[in-house]
């Protein structure tokens, strides 16, 4: 009897997860590799990454229809085509967040690897091809619900989720004039694990523990194509627009649930395969962004970006849509500026200084409300003296607040983020040598 009710709740697990939004006391573990954690990550394939790289962050996310040749753009395809020179970049970060239902609260700390990406010339100043690794989606959440177990005992139930979707892009630009054209292709890859972990107390039972756990494997080829075109308006000084666009697709899914039974001292009783299928697939819906920046080179430039997501257009293995999806947006503006490029004898002067707010209406719809996300960004671009080229030190913060206590249902996060990158540019790679 144990085990039958054990596994109907397990079937059900989504109906609890508003309840314990309420009711747990959230409690995250440090996640290596995992650049992102949230207690809406238990919702779907977890938090959507859209925000770039780590100059990108610094300035709340711009990056549709802003770049400069010094850094690897990730959020539109076309902007590759900035890098004149080979770039090679790498990133990490470091999140940390408070967590709070309004009468529990928990703090914790994730981090890790975040991205990499190089780029090179394959015609100078004409067509470029570059490949990168980063995250697409991110999902690392715990939290503890209890209820009335059999025979009169209580059941914990410790709900957990690692893991998420990355991708791996090749991606080629080309320019005709001013016009800038992108083609990305991507591979969508990455585990999510859930486990829920149901402890039965304040009964004498052989079986105490009992463990489901959901393993899903995910493998997708998709593509994508970005345009980028600049408008000149002086010598120095232009206005640049840019967009996006990633056309829905289904991405294929392997999915095994499994089952076991532990005594008191962990000892494991009984193991069993709930469920194993290799060919499912999720619809993941299409998804468009729009970036217009002003800049005066090398000097200073200001931007805005408008990213859109419509998630009721997914579709689990099941080909049904979820209740807890609904139309996502982010806005990001930002700026950037470098006091004097013409004397760089002094650091701070060509030193890169940015800034930056976003607001991102996620996805999530918990009892039909909307989950709102907003931040403050700002960082610096430190140039570097390198053996190897112009490289630069990039460091930037993010203060943010996802969620609200104000309605039944939704936890507040107010979170940290650091982010710290690395990236080289050098005109020398993949030029030929010539001596007198």
């Amino acid at each position: 009897m144990l085990e039958i009710s054990v596994l109907r709740r397990s079937k059900f697990r989504l109906r609890y997860i508003n309840l314990a939004f309420i009711l747990s006391f959230v409690a995250f573990q440090t996640a290596m590799a995992q650049g992102d954690q949230s207690s809406y990550s238990a919702l779907g394939v977890g938090s959507l990454n859209w925000s770039g790289f780590a100059q990108n962050e610094a300035m709340g996310g711009l990056g549709v229809g802003y770049n400069t040749k010094y850094f690897y753009n990730d959020l539109n395809p076309a902007l590759l085509g900035a890098n004149y020179e080979a770039v090679f970049q790498l990133g990490t970060t470091v999140d940390y967040r408070n967590i709070t239902n309004g009468s529990d609260s928990y703090s914790t700390v994730s981090g890790g690897f975040k991205e990499f990406a190089m780029s090179a010339p394959l015609v100078y100043g004409k067509w470029n091809l570059g490949i990168s690794l980063s995250p697409y989606t991110s999902v690392n959440y715990g939290f503890t619900q209890v209820q009335t177990g059999p025979e009169g005992g209580d059941t914990n139930i410790d709900v957990t989720g690692r893991g998420g979707i990355d991708q791996a892009n090749l991606v080629t630009s080309f320019k005709i004039g001013d016009l800038s054209i992108g083609l990305k292709g991507t591979y969508y890859f990455g585990i999510i694990n859930n486990e829920d972990k149901f402890t039965l107390t304040d009964i004498n039972s052989n079986f105490a523990t009992t463990i489901v756990n959901e393993r899903r494997s995910f493998g997708q080829l998709a593509a994508s194509a970005g345009l980028y075109y600049n408008l000149n308006l002086s010598n120095n000084k232009r206005l640049n627009f840019g967009a996006y666009y990633n056309p829905g697709f289904n991405l294929r899914q392997e999915r095994l649930v499994t089952f076991e039974n532990e005594t008191p001292n962990g000892t494991t009783t009984s193991t069993d395969t709930l469920a194993y299928n290799k060919d499912e697939s999720l619809y993941i819906p299409e998804k468009m962004g729009f970036g217009i920046s002003y800049e005066k080179f090398r000097s200073f430039a200001v931007g805005l970006d408008v990213q859109f997501q419509n998630w009721r257009s997914y579709r689990n293995y099941q080909g049904s849509t979820e209740s807890y999806y609904g139309n996502a947006i982010r806005v990001a503006l930002g700026t950037e500026y470098i006091p004097n490029a013409e004397q760089p004898t002094k650091l701070i002067n060509v030193t890169s200084f940015r800034f930056g707010i976003h607001y991102e209406k996620t996805p999530f719809l918990i009892s039909n409300e909307v989950v709102n996300d907003f931040g403050i960004n700002f960082g610096v671009s430190v140039p570097l003296s390198s053996f190897w080229g112009l490289s630069h030190l990039n460091v930037g913060a993010t203060l943010g607040q996802r969620g609200n206590i104000s309605t039944t249902g939704l936890v507040r996060e107010n979170y940290v983020k650091l982010n710290l990158g690395f990236s080289l540019q050098d005109i020398t790679w993949f030029s030929k040598q010539r001596f007198n």
